[in-house]
């Protein structure tokens, strides 16, 4: 499951949402780009991260990541658990 969809989970149902996706803005990269959490349709609900990546995502970040940093990170984690 993914990091933002638990973060922003409990947020979302206490929300009266308004069907508009939010621009925020990426906390590793600075980056602007839409996330649908608030309308329940974001895209990082379908990224699968590991507990461990998860784990190291809620230390490092207290916000969203753009699709591109969520990736790499989850792709830098893959590499490592190879070796």
């Amino acid at each position: 499951m993914c990091y933002f969809y638990i973060q922003m989970l409990d947020d979302f149902l206490e929300k009266d949402t308004t069907k508009i996706s939010d621009k925020i803005f990426c906390e590793s990269c600075g980056e602007e780009f839409s996330c649908g959490a608030n309308i329940g349709k974001c895209w990082c609900f379908g990224v699968e991260l590991k507990p461990e990546t998860l784990a190291d995502l809620r230390e490092d970040f207290k916000n969203c990541l753009c699709q591109d940093c969520l990736e790499k990170v989850n792709v830098d984690k893959a590499e490592i658990d190879k070796k």
